[in-house]
């Protein structure tokens, strides 16, 4: 067993990364969802195309949010900045 009683933070957010336990992407949905689209209509972007996706791309502050087109797929995602 695992003695994590005498860990600081940054040791018990390591482990938790490396075993895939913090999730720093979440797929935005619903209402939030038409509200981060207009919070980035104000923001400059970056588009990629890779004939069958069209990714756009926005940096505000820590988080990255990424609007994924194409062949079935219409995904808006935040990803957070590791720290």
């Amino acid at each position: 067993m695992i003695d994590v009683s005498s860990w600081t933070r940054e040791e018990a957010t390591a482990f938790l990364k490396r075993a895939g336990l913090l999730k720093r992407t979440r797929v935005i949905e619903g209402d939030e969802r038409e509200r981060v689209f207009t919070m980035l209509a104000l923001v400059p972007s970056t588009e990629s195309n890779n004939q069958r996706f069209w990714t756009e791309t926005w940096v505000v502050g820590d988080i990255t949010y990424d609007h994924t087109t194409g062949e079935g797929i219409d995904e808006l995602t935040e990803t957070l900045k590791d720290e």
